[in-house]
């Protein structure tokens, strides 16, 4: 698995690296190859809006100024990337300069992939999960604000696709300077639990059995029973009382689905079954 971890900040110290160093240490700990990407002192060039906003970027996916200022070497690691930790200092509400200068160009190329008729083209960031930290000096004043900037830009670049462990944002981490101790902790966790999810095999078939108990097959061949019946207790799962129903079991991304919001997560059903 290859973490980027990506930090819009210019500093190399303070609050908001401390947060870099974090996740950094905890990508080492779970034996996660990692790499961080130091935006600031980059020199990308701002979206230039080339031919109206119609230009190469929206019809080969590419920037045009990429080569020269060093953003196709970027997105060769965004590529390469199966996760990302997005990092900023809160500024005037806002991502750093450095962050909204790489957004946009990344945008530009990546979420326009979604009108191309081409199969092969599909943006870097589709299918991966994304966690984002904001961190505000003061109070935390202008948080919520930024990560609105990052929201737009991760569901344009991925589609808002569910769950969240598997594409889109993962978690939020917001930061000030009284709550730095715990989030640090947070982010620590938020990290093991995504790597998790990531490294857990996917379940490829399902058959549902009269006793309410599931046959799992995954990815990796192997084969393993889930008891739904703890389950049945409350809403919404207690509808698969009913044994038509459940036995419509069918995989749906990373879940078990039987109708729109009644499912569940296979992450869950992983650690909860029995292998045969």
């Amino acid at each position: 698995m290859k973490l980027l971890i990506i930090s819009g900040t210019p500093k190399t110290d303070g609050l908001t690296y401390s947060f870099v160093e974090t996740a950094e240490k905890t990508a080492k700990e779970l034996g996660v190859n990692a790499e961080v990407l130091r935006l600031s002192g980059l020199n990308l060039s701002k979206c230039k809006m080339c031919d109206d906003g119609w230009g190469v970027c929206f019809r080969e996916h590419y920037c045009i100024f990429g080569e020269k200022d060093g953003f196709s070497e970027l997105q060769k690691k965004v590529d390469a990337a199966d996760a990302y930790i997005y990092i900023t200092p809160v500024y005037w509400g806002e991502v750093s300069e450095e962050t909204k200068i790489f957004l946009d160009k990344l945008r530009r190329c990546e979420a326009t992939k979604q009108w191309d008729s081409r199969e092969e083209q599909v943006s870097f960031h589709k299918g991966k999960p994304s966690i984002v930290v904001a961190a505000a000096g003061g109070g935390g004043g202008g948080i919520v604000s930024t990560f609105a900037d990052y929201e737009r830009a991760i569901q344009q670049m991925s589609g808002d696709e569910w769950p969240r462990e598997s594409s889109g944002i993962f978690d939020w981490i917001a930061v000030n300077r009284w709550n730095q101790g715990y989030k640090r902790e947070a982010l620590g966790a938020a990290i093991k639990a995504m790597v998790n999810h990531k490294r857990h095999p996917k379940i490829v078939d399902v058959s549902a059995g009269d006793n309410y108990e599931l046959l799992l097959t995954f990815d990796n061949g192997e084969k393993r029973v889930f008891d739904v019946k703890p389950y049945l207790g409350a809403k919404p799962h207690s509808d698969l009382k009913d044994l038509e129903l459940f036995k419509q079991a069918k995989v749906s991304g990373f879940k078990i689905e039987w109708r729109p919001r009644l499912d569940i997560d296979t992450y869950a059903m992983y650690e909860e079954s029995k292998a045969l």
